[in-house]
C-alpha cells in the first residue's frame, strides 16, 4: 500500500474560521448590550412601583378616613352643592371627559 500525502488548503474566503468567530462574537457582543440596558431600566422601573405600591399601602392603613365618602369636605360638597351622589349634576362636574388634543396643531 502505498501513502498519499493530501494537502489542505481553506477556501480563499476574506475570512479564516478564526476571524469569523472573532467577529460574530464582537457582534453578539454589540446586540447583548441594548438588551442589558433595557433589561436593568425595568427592573428599576419594577423597583420603584414595588416601593411606591408598598408606601401607598402603609399610608392608607394610617389614614384616619380611608373612604371618600366618610370625608367630611365630600359630604359638605353634596349637602351644599352636588345634590346626590352618582346624580346628574354631580356626574357633569365631577367627572372629565378625553378630546384628543393631537389633530387640534
Amino acid at each position: 500500500m502505498s501513502k498519499k500525502n493530501y494537502l489542505f488548503a481553506e477556501d480563499s474566503f476574506f475570512l479564516s474560521r478564526r476571524k469569523f468567530m472573532a467577529v460574530g462574537a464582537a457582534f453578539l457582543a454589540v446586540l447583548a448590550l441594548p438588551v442589558g440596558w433595557f433589561a436593568s431600566k425595568i427592573e428599576r422601573r419594577n423597583e420603584y412601583i414595588k416601593a411606591r405600591t408598598k408606601g401607598l399601602y402603609k399610608d392608607d392603613a394610617i389614614a384616619k378616613l380611608r373612604v371618600s365618602h366618610a370625608n367630611p369636605a365630600v359630604e359638605k360638597y353634596y349637602k351644599e352643592f352636588g345634590g346626590e351622589p352618582l346624580g346628574h349634576l354631580s356626574h357633569d362636574l365631577l367627572h372629565t371627559h378625553f378630546v384628543d388634543r393631537t389633530k387640534l396643531s
